[in-house]
């Protein structure tokens, strides 16, 4: 019964149930056998790891499990690294294991060459076995160096923890040593005697400026610190994981009894996961001390600029600028103004004469032959070419540092009676222009930076250059003329950088004192302070897009333009719509003309998108955040759209124009409302292949042969389709002739009946036998139409006859009877009654009349009337209706004479 209950489990059942008494059989292997070294090519992990005694704990806690060293060779290794001591012991264990590890990897090389002498004298080895054997050998090396590389990784990080330990303790004390600082002169003051030079405070304010900088810098270092402590995390859980694998595979590789050399690989394998995890483990603690470090340097930024503040608000209770100071001040700044002139004197001297070098060189690369070293010359063109350009940049840049030098010297003659004689200054508009001159300094070192990096990346690539061995004397001579050129206009760059800091600095340290002066203005000065913060928010980036700045005053005129185009198209949109209902109500029972078809096209049919994308463009080209790339872009965009739009309008408006030409001629011929659709189909297909043609030819594509192919394609479609065409255009030519109208009395070849419908392609008629006959249009109009309904009068012709026997007299009489029967009937006119000619069996007379009016149920009516009255009028005046009859007469002849009957 237990054998059938085993075999009744399923595979994955039994596997669980072997997992968990495995472990626990393992423990007591452990605790008869101790664990053989790595290094020693152990058979198994028969071992437990220490952090794997709980396997249904969280990722988190086993990850938090000690490791024990022990099990790679390390054992005693301390898990605290905070003293020097635990250091060096943690280095000493770890470079005792790289010396068992070389110590392996030599024996192993000198058993691998031993061996492989050997299986070579051996003639009875396999070749297959020679090669496994050789590939297990090479296995195993692999797997100790890489072992030893760990180890080797693990001191580097074990020594990168002792230094951010010592880096953390000497962060600690002095940030302890700033905040007693702080406490310091926030109770005693700072340790000078009043009254304090002006230098003094100028050098605390730049020291601000400076550590704020820094403050930047270690929240981003913070922010690294972190990734790198998650990254160091993942890792870890990693490590976790390959050498829970390995050693699983070790142990299913021991149950299952496998080859030795495989099982000493699974063995390697995990001595070196082994490794991995502790050194995993030892950058995760790394990670975080590095992170605590990055925080502490934070705290010691702002620390030093609580001090740096408090040493500013000390420093400003009784800083002064004696006369002495200023002349000293005044008199090193001409000193450096005297420099600078003599150097614009030098470099001009040196741009003429690089001028005369240029105008050799190029006459020397005009007159040598095509043999020569061209592209020498050419390089020594390029040299007087920078050279030339380097005096005249170098010319600009010290005479622009000689202007920042006049402004600080007028900058601080301002100082100096800003602090003396206050009185006589305009202060509110000193604190203004101060603000602009500030901008304006903070913009062009910017400028002045960026002219700098494109000088450097240019010298970069000259350096790259002269790197090449192959260079001619010649070429290489005219390459480092060319870069000691631009490094002249480089140093001279760097020399107005250190100008425009120096400008900078003082027109932000002359800045407090101002505002201090003023502040008894409160108005002024919330005023000013408002208005910097205004233009400070105006300048400011709002968000950076691959390394492109967007300011807030590029967002705010997008967005001011775009509302406004939206705005104005509403306006316009809602002018057209009223102007249009006001016409409408004036003209009510008149066309109101072209106008109002204009009005209605861009009244109602003004595309949404349209107006949003010609929006767009105007935010995007006025405001300047799009480059000119994606500016062309939005413009040909925006081209395509409005030709679309003029698309559009022009639909609408030959819409409206043929519906309100329907709608009038509808109440008269309703034909009409088939023919004005296909005109206005035909009209829509020819407004977008237009629209089609012109933005083809806007954009220059080729559109000559695409008209060609078109010329071809409608004309096979022309032959293909023409029946069909020729009915449309017949029916179009049935709309704009009108031969007839629906409800039309006509006779078209053998079918005469009324015009019920006239569609596209044929024409219905109710014949007067009551079926619907269908014709196509193109035989309809072949076809010679009598059309009964337009005629205003008929014309009746009819003849009568009497017979032979009626007397002349009576004869005469009859054309007056006509007459008065004719004339006796209404809507009636005679026009004639003759004596026509004498018939085969009756004298017959032509009468005509006409009847006033088409229709024929009346003309029957009358044709009845007279036909009765006549009938009356022979009957009373005895005159005979002659009918088809025929006479035969028959005479005889004279007798026959008997003489000559007797004779014969």
């Amino acid at each position: 019964m237990f054998v059938i209950m085993i075999y009744a489990l399923s595979p994955r059942v039994l596997l669980a149930c072997l997992v968990l008494l495995l472990p626990g059989m393992l423990q007591a292997q452990t605790q008869s056998a101790p664990e053989p070294l790595a290094d020693a090519a152990p058979e198994a992990d028969s071992t437990p790891d220490p952090s794997d005694h709980n396997q249904d704990a969280p990722d988190s806690d086993r990850l938090d499990a000690a490791f024990d060293p022990a099990l790679v060779g390390l054992s005693e290794f301390p898990s605290s690294l905070a003293a020097p001591d635990t250091v060096r012991k943690a280095l000493d264990l770890i470079d005792a294991r790289i010396t068992e590890k070389t110590a392996a990897i030599e024996a192993a090389t000198a058993e691998a060459m031993a061996d492989t002498s050997a299986d070579a004298a051996d003639p009875d080895m396999d070749a297959d076995a020679l090669a496994l054997q050789q590939a297990a050998r090479e296995t195993r090396l692999s797997a100790l160096e890489r072992q030893r590389q760990r180890l080797q990784e693990l001191r580097r990080v074990v020594q990168r923890r002792a230094g951010l330990a010592e880096r953390l303790i000497e962060a600690e004390r002095e940030l302890a040593d700033r905040q007693a600082r702080l406490a310091a002169i926030q109770t005693e003051g700072i340790a000078l005697e009043p009254p304090f030079p002006v230098s003094l405070l100028d050098q605390a304010r730049a020291e601000l400026t400076l550590n704020q900088s820094l403050a930047a810098v270690a929240e981003t270092r913070i922010a690294t610190a972190e990734q790198r402590l998650a990254d160091a995390e993942n890792a870890l859980t990693t490590a976790v994981r390959e050498r829970r694998a390995a050693r699983d595979r070790l142990i299913q590789a021991e149950t299952e009894n496998v080859q030795p050399l495989e099982r000493e690989a699974l063995s390697d394998a995990l001595e070196e996961a082994r490794l991995n995890e502790i050194l995993s483990r030892q950058q995760r603690m790394a990670a975080e001390q590095a992170c605590e470090a990055a925080r502490l340097e934070q705290r010691l930024a702002e620390s030093a600029q609580a001090v740096l503040v408090q040493r500013i608000e000390a420093l400003q209770t009784r800083v002064e600028l004696p006369r002495e100071a200023l002349q000293a001040r005044l008199e090193e700044l001409d000193g450096a103004r005297d420099r600078m002139r003599a150097q614009i004197e030098t470099l001009q001297q040196r741009g003429d004469q690089a001028e005369a070098d240029l105008y050799r060189a190029r006459r020397r690369l005009a007159a040598s032959d095509r043999t020569a070293d061209q592209t020498a010359l050419e390089e020594w063109v390029l040299a007087r070419q920078a050279e030339q350009s380097a005096a005249r940049t170098s010319l600009d840049s010290l005479n622009a540092a000689l202007a920042n030098l006049e402004q600080r010297r007028r900058l601080w003659e301002q100082r100096y009676q800003l602090m003396h004689d206050a009185e006589q200054l305009d202060l509110a508009e000193l604190l203004r222009q101060n603000i602009l001159d500030t901008a304006t300094a903070i913009r062009e070192k910017e400028a002045i930076e960026s002219r700098l990096n494109s000088l450097r990346s240019i010298q970069l690539a000259q350096e790259r250059r002269l790197l090449e061995a192959d260079l001619s004397t010649s070429l290489r001579e005219a390459l480092e003329t060319r870069s000691a050129a631009h490094e002249l206009a480089e140093r001279h760059g760097r020399e107005l950088l250190q100008t425009q800091d120096s400008l900078i600095a003082l027109l932000q340290g002359m800045r407090p004192q101002i505002e201090a002066v003023i502040e008894e203005q409160n108005w002024s000065l919330q005023w000013l302070q408002a208005q910097e913060t205004l233009s400070e928010w105006w300048e400011a980036e709002w968000l950076v897009i691959d390394d492109q700045s967007i300011r807030m005053r590029e967002l705010i005129t997008a967005l001011a333009m775009f509302l406004v185009v939206l705005l104005i198209v509403s306006l316009i949109r809602l002018g057209a719509r009223r102007a249009l209902n006001r016409r409408k109500v004036q003209h009510s029972t008149t066309d109101v003309g072209d106008l109002r078809l204009v009005l209605s096209a861009v009244a109602g049919n003004t595309s949404q998108l349209f107006v949003l994308i010609a929006a767009f463009y105007v935010a995007m080209r006025v405001s300047g955040l799009a480059g000119p790339t994606v500016v062309a872009w939005l413009w040909n965009l925006l081209i395509v759209a409005f030709y679309i739009q003029l698309g559009l309008w022009a639909n609408a408006a030959m819409a409206d124009y043929f519906i309100r030409k329907r709608t009038r001629k509808e109440r008269r011929d309703p034909s009409t409302v088939t023919g004005y659709g296909v005109m206005l189909v035909f009209f829509r297909v020819g407004i977008w292949l237009t629209v089609l043609v012109s933005l083809m030819a806007y954009f220059q594509y080729p559109i000559a042969g695409l008209l060609g192919a078109l010329g071809v394609g409608s004309v096979a479609v022309g032959f293909a389709l023409n029946s069909i065409l020729s009915d449309v255009f017949s029916s179009m030519a049935i709309v704009l002739d009108k031969p007839f109208r629906v409800g039309d009395f006509v006779k078209a070849g053998d079918t005469v009946g009324v015009i019920e419908y006239t569609g596209i392609k044929t024409t219905r008629i109710r014949s007067l036998s009551g079926e619907q006959v269908v014709l196509s249009n193109s035989d309809l109009l072949s076809s010679r139409i009598h059309n009964f309904k337009q005629f205003r009068e008929r014309r009746i012709v009819f003849r009568i006859g009497v017979v032979y026997q009626t007397p002349r007299a009576l004869l005469e009489q009859i054309p007056h009877m006509l007459r008065e029967a004719i004339e006796a009937q209404p809507q009636t006119r005679f026009d004639r009654a003759h004596f026509a000619e004498y018939g085969d069996f009756a004298l017959l007379f032509e009468t005509v009349y006409y009847v006033l009016s088409p229709d024929y149920g009346l003309y029957m009516d009358i044709q009845q009337g007279i036909n009765l009255d006549l009938h009356q009028r022979f009957e009373e005046a005895g005159i005979s209706f002659a009918y088809p009859t025929q006479e035969l007469i028959l005479r005889r002849g004279p007798p026959i004479a008997p003489a000559l009957g007797a004779a014969g």
